[in-house]
């Protein structure tokens, strides 16, 4: 018998001892067998319990440190698997096998979960299981679903609630309102969220509208429960602009959508301006009573400020004003005129009268000095020229 034959007759030896050991212990009661097993497996991770962010801005895959231990009497070949319920998650392991690890040793290797973003709230079961697959430091194959052969942990991934959504305004542009008058602000919140969610619209900056004089014929707030992936009945805000406004006013309307059940969720915003003309009463207008009292100057500026037929409409009226109080100032005139007439014949008579009396010239001369010289009436009628007109 050579060597080589020696040796090769030594190692079927030591593969049969090992072969007849590992049968003797298949006979062996399952109590013995526990605390004295030739082969054996332990799977165990940090985390039993794995929960998955989905948020669509937040989505990450969450990874779990694990290790499989050899708890048999010899070294062994172990294999690995994993197992989640349902489609909506995956789970991959860093390792799949470990060769010859020693009796007592272990390994590390790692589990990675992940999930779709946007997906709802659920909650799967998963496994990774250890398998040894050989035994001994010339592999003996072990038999599936051999005592012992396997080891397994166990637990639960679950996708995480989270709140987002959308504010959305039926009409963004300026609101263009006069003094006490309204104005509306539509909008709808869709829920872009994966739960159903108590949603709710505010007024930011209420106070600084309110310090200007602004009221709320509605409430200032809207809140709404919405589905995931819908959006809520149409809300209103309206507001009414203070009733005396000497200047124009514009202010933004800031509105911010939020979640009341997730106060971390990001909010959404949008503004809308709204500009409030002056109040119409007051200073800078013209009435008609003031129209008589015009020169020519004032009814050409305002004849070049109309441009149109509203200037047109205030020129005729004026010259229907100013033409009304030439007439009576040429009566006046008139009456004028013939008053000093009459009193200029009286004079004439008087004269006579006295000179019948006997007074002298002089005298009667010195008495009516100071009478109207009649050419002076020519000039009553240059008081109002119809030309300048």
């Amino acid at each position: 018998m050579t060597l080589f034959s020696f040796a090769m007759d030594g190692g079927n030896m030591k593969r049969a001892l090992l072969i007849s050991a590992l049968m003797l212990f298949l006979l062996v009661p399952t109590n013995v067998q526990a605390q004295v097993a030739p082969i054996g497996v332990e799977v165990d991770c940090d985390q039993s319990t794995i929960d998955i962010n989905v948020h669509p801005e937040q989505n990450q895959p969450v990874s779990v440190s694990c290790t499989v231990k050899n708890t048999g009497s010899f070294t062994q070949d172990i294999t690995l698997e994993s197992e989640v319920d349902g489609n909506d998650f995956s789970l991959t392991l860093s390792e799949d096998s470990f060769e010859q690890i020693a009796a007592g040793d272990e390994e590390s290797f790692t589990a990675v979960f992940a999930a779709s973003p946007r997906i709802a709230v659920l909650t799967e079961d998963f496994t990774i299981t250890g398998r040894v697959t050989s035994w001994g430091m010339e592999p003996i194959m072990v038999p599936w679903g051999q005592a012992n052969s396997t080891g397994q942990t166990a637990g639960t991934v679950n996708s995480l609630p989270y709140s987002r959504m959308d504010l959305e305004v039926s009409n963004p542009s300026a609101r263009n309102i006069g003094a006490g008058e309204e104005a509306a602000i539509q909008f709808t919140i869709f829920n872009d969220g994966n739960r159903i969610d108590n949603l709710e619209v505010e007024i930011v900056n209420l106070q600084e509208l309110e310090d200007a004089g602004f009221k709320f014929v509605s409430d200032p707030f809207f809140r709404a429960t919405v589905n995931p992936g819908a959006s809520s009945d149409q809300g209103d805000i309206i507001l009414e602009a203070p009733s005396d406004v000497s200047s124009e006013i514009s202010l933004q309307v800031e509105l911010r959508a939020f979640s009341k059940l997730d106060i971390d969720a990001e909010a959404s915003e949008v503004s809308i301006r709204v500009n409030v003309a002056a109040s119409s009463g007051g200073g800078g207008s013209i009435g008609l009573d003031d129209l008589s009292t015009m020169n020519e100057d004032s009814v050409a500026v305002v004849a070049m400020a109309g441009g149109g037929v509203i200037a047109l409409i205030f020129l005729l009226v004026i010259i229907s004003r100013l033409t009304k109080k030439a007439g009576k100032q040429k009566i006046a005139a008139k009456e004028a005129k013939r008053s000093a007439k009459a009193e200029k014949k009286a004079s004439k008579a008087n004269r006579k009268a006295m000179k019948k009396a006997g007074i002298s010239e002089e005298q009667i001369e010195e008495e009516f000095s100071e009478d109207l010289d009649l050419d002076d009436l020519d000039d009553l009628d240059d008081d109002f020229d119809f030309e300048d007109l």
